[in-house]
């Protein structure tokens, strides 16, 4: 009985024991200090005989935010196959994330389309099925860049980066004597260097940027305006030297404004942080017109959006603007950075590699493009971040947790290869009408409007291959001779190897339209009508006239002459000479459309001396339309 009773409490201090630390664990976990949590998890572990589902998934974010990716995908297994386990996008995120990390990308799909099949709409489904088409082809392809560490990465974290003048300012944990040690992974607290990037070399020794503005807490991500004399900032919220936390005991950051030109500066805390959220990672436009930054304000579309805001010239700031859901994700979206109408960012919510990926959108009447990944080598399963153009064309800088680094985060230098990106387009020419290919057809490429780039012609299934530039913005057209032409825009984008397919064209066989009147062969279009006593080319002609373009355009060699008439009312001299201005105004607008003149044999007024209808000399016995039908313009075919 004594033994019986020994192994009995035994057991119950056991199970004390696990549950006390288990209690510790979730606190520690709920307070962000994960290196102690997964410490106390590892302890709960080794003791607990039946793990609850949630268990699991608070040891799996602490692995995710501790970046030990195999553990944290093996803990968010055993929560997520729980089919009792509750939906939570923030960790079915990091669980799919934590697959891509791995680069177990098939795995990382299967999550995804599960999550928009259950839980989202059929667009979306769409949408993501054709974002993840293009990152499969662009893993296939190669890289346009070539990246290395830079000389100034120290031991510790050291990320994004904006320039004053010839300084490189860059947010960086390295003064581990002078800052604090965050309670959350026992790192010192981050604050602003700067170097002259003309001299960043092995003994280059990065200085602190402003002792003034340094506190002792958190101080990030800074930008200026073109003059050097105001900067933008995060920092940690403070209320004098004490750190502010709000109810979840976060500390959150809060982006200030600086005079740098003043003695002693005083940061400025701007008018859109709000109590309880962050704000973080200002950008400020060349002009200093616009404002981006991030947060995780109320109304986003995830954890972290993109927003921006209008600067006016007084230093007052418009409403901020969130830059939608094509940019923003479910998840965090960062480190905005526009440039030349494009805005770079850093997503974790797109198709990726893994963690944070560098994207682009192109930016045009007010509208964001499709978000673009940067591509492999800048881009990999690690948080890849902060894309800074550099001081010379097609040079940068971004910021990388990867491995190989010197530290924590680590900042690379980029070279952007443009000229080596190479894509593809393909399609068929059909014929309009029957729908058959058309074989020997010209499909032509203009860059520049109408400057020639390259020509190639159909085989024998009317198909075609055209080899274009990355980031360009071209014209194609398909022609063949007595077809008309079909032709549209097409902007490339950065993926390296793309192959557009199905772009195809559909011409109009022009061989019936012409006519004989005797012996003489006519372009066969409605009559070109005139108003009575005019010679202008109203909106009606023009659409008769186009015709006319077309035809000649489908045959290049083709010449003509145009013959103009009047009706029978007013002298002869008058029809003579309105019938002239009407010949004339027809030849100059086909030249306008583009028909050269030598292919206009003439252009010759005939007056009331050809009528279609005979009128007597009052008129009396023609009625108005008939009048009409012989003011008319016809064009005769000399050559085809």
């Amino acid at each position: 009985m004594k033994i019986y009773l020994f192994f009995l409490t035994l057991i119950l201090s056991t199970a004390g024991f696990s549950q006390k630390k288990l209690e510790e664990a979730n606190q520690l976990h709920d307070t962000f200090r994960y290196v102690d949590a997964a410490k106390a998890y590892e302890e709960y572990l080794a003791e607990a005989k039946d793990v609850a589902t949630l268990t699991w998934m608070r040891i799996g974010d602490t692995y995710y935010n501790l970046k030990e990716y195999q553990k944290a995908n093996e803990a968010y297994k055993k929560w997520y196959e729980d089919p009792t386990h509750e939906l939570n996008v923030r960790q079915g995120y990091q669980y799919l994330d934590s697959f891509r990390r791995l680069k177990r990308y098939d795995e990382a799909h299967t999550i995804v389309e599960r999550y928009y099949k259950e839980y989202s709409t059929k667009e979306k489904l769409t949408a993501y099925y054709e974002e993840r088409d293009r990152f499969e082809e662009l893993i296939k392809n190669d890289t346009l860049y070539t990246v290395k560490n830079a000389a100034f990465n120290s031991a510790y974290a050291d990320f994004g980066g904006s320039f004053l003048e010839d300084q490189f300012v860059f947010s960086s944990s390295r003064n581990k004597t002078d800052n604090e040690i965050t309670d959350r992974d026992y790192t010192p607290y981050l604050s602003l260097y700067s170097l002259q990037i003309s001299e960043a070399n092995p003994g280059q020794n990065p200085q602190l940027f402003n002792e003034q503005i340094e506190s002792p807490y958190h101080d990030a991500t800074a930008c200026f305006t073109a003059d050097g004399k105001t900067m933008y900032y995060a920092s940690s919220f403070q209320s004098g030297k004490k750190k502010v936390f709000d109810g979840d005991k976060r500390n959150h950051f809060k982006i200030y404004r600086v005079d740098l030109t003043k003695k002693k500066p005083v940061k400025e805390l701007l008018p859109f942080n709000v109590e309880g959220y962050s704000t973080g990672h200002p950008y400020l436009t060349e002009d200093g017109s616009k404002l981006f930054f991030a947060s995780d304000m109320p109304g986003g579309y995830g954890k972290a959006d993109i927003y921006v805001c209008d600067v006016y010239p007084d230093g007052t700031f418009s409403k901020p603007r969130n830059l939608g859901p094509l940019l923003n994700s479910t998840t965090d979206d960062f480190f905005p950075y526009f440039k030349g109408d494009v805005l770079y960012f850093s997503s974790a919510g797109h198709v990726g590699f893994g963690g944070l990926d560098m994207y682009k959108s192109f930016y045009k009447d007010g509208i964001y493009g499709t978000p673009i990944n940067l591509g492999p080598v800048i881009n990999t399963n690690a948080d890849d971040f902060a894309y800074v153009e550099g001081k010379t064309p097609n040079t940068g800088y971004f910021s990388s947790d990867r491995a190989g680094g010197k530290g924590d985060d680590d900042i690379y230098e980029f070279t952007y290869n443009l000229e080596l990106c190479q894509q593809f387009v393909s399609g068929t020419v059909y014929d309009l009408e029957t729908r058959q290919p058309l074989a020997d057809a010209t499909v032509t490429l203009y860059i520049n409007e109408n400057e020639k780039f390259s020509e190639v012609r159909t085989d024998e299934n009317g198909a075609y291959r055209l080899e274009v530039l990355c980031e360009t913005n071209y014209t194609i057209e398909a022609h063949k001779a007595g077809y008309s032409k079909d032709g549209l825009n097409l902007n490339t984008d950065v993926t390296p190897g793309r192959t557009m397919k199905l772009l195809d064209f559909k011409i109009k066989d022009l061989s019936e339209i012409f006519t004989t009147d005797g012996d003489v062969e006519k372009i066969k279009v409605d009559p070109i009508y005139f108003e009575y006593y005019r010679y202008n080319i109203n909106s009606v002609a023009a659409i008769q006239l186009q015709k006319v373009v077309d035809v000649m355009n489908a045959y290049p060699d083709m010449i003509i002459k145009i013959e103009s008439h009047t009706d029978q009312r007013g002298t002869d001299y008058f029809n003579k000479e309105l019938s002239t201005n009407r010949a004339e105004a027809t030849r100059d607008w086909l030249i306008s459309r583009g028909i050269a003149a030598n292919r206009i044999e003439s252009a010759i007024g005939y007056g009331e001396s050809r009528p279609i209808n005979i009128c007597n000399e009052k008129g009396a016995n023609c009625t108005e339309v008939e009048y009409s039908e012989n003011r008319r313009s016809e064009f005769i075919v000399v050559k085809r």
